[in-house]
């Protein structure tokens, strides 16, 4: 009996210092989830296709990847930007080069993605549900045709000094884009920039080259080539 219950105490003892040793491995040792695992999954492969900006890495599980990133990266070489595909929208980004944007402080702003021009698309679809359906089998089938070319909804906003806010409503005007806001976001900057919101809907392709007709009117690409580069925040 002495025996048993020696060795009895003898395994409950041990039971207890490998208990406390597991415990101590639980709390020192880094834990890698499944969600974690699930963000470096989606560091997008997608994203090299076409372009040699990164890779995208998503934070949210839920997100989606890109779906059209070597078209998003075409709109963006007609602007000489910069593509930002998300799932089905596309996001294009123009600097400003000239003239320089300075805080201030004296910081040159230019390169910082809020002194620039934002253009950004999302496939347009018709609303044909409830009161919207259309009874009309022609109009259905044109909306259809419609839905099945590049036809976008784009939105954006232009950074523009005082003199180029006039020419480029003028050619917003000659496209029919609608204006739908003008302000500023900033305080003490110099030059001052006056950020005009505006909204159309379009074949893609036409849509970026009328961008582009439209921000040939401001002095955003003045300095992009030769030694005259301003010192900014990042590169274009």
């Amino acid at each position: 009996m002495i025996i048993n219950r020696q060795s009895k105490s003898l395994i409950a003892a041990i039971a207890v210092i490998f208990g406390g040793s597991l415990l101590f491995l639980a709390a020192t040792t880094p834990i890698t989830t499944t969600y974690a695992q699930s963000e470096v999954n989606q560091t997008s492969s997608g994203a090299s296709q076409g372009t040699a900006e990164g890779n995208i890495t998503t934070f949210n599980e839920q997100s989606k990847m890109p779906t059209n990133v070597e078209g998003c990266n075409a709109l963006a070489a007609v602007m000489e930007g910069k593509a930002a595909p998300d799932h089905d929208l596309c996001d294009v980004i123009v600097y400003r080069q000239a003239p320089p944007i300075v805080r201030n402080d004296g910081m040159v702003m230019n390169n910082f993605s809020g002194i620039g021009h934002y253009i950004e698309m999302v496939p347009a679809v018709t609303n044909d549900t409830g009161q919207f359906a259309s009874k009309d089998t022609a109009v259905a089938q044109k909306q259809d045709q419609n839905q099945s070319k590049n036809l976008k909804v784009a939105f954006g906003e232009f950074a523009l000094i005082d003199p180029e806010v006039v020419p480029v409503q003028q050619i917003m005007q000659k496209y029919n884009w609608t204006q739908t806001a003008l302000h500023h976001h900033l305080l003490n900057e110099s030059p001052k920039i006056l950020f005009l919101h505006w909204s159309v809907t379009g074949d893609a392709n036409d849509l970026i080259k009328q961008a582009k007709e439209i921000i040939m009117q401001t002095a955003t690409y003045q300095n992009l080539t030769g030694n005259t580069r301003t010192p900014t925040s990042a590169g274009p």
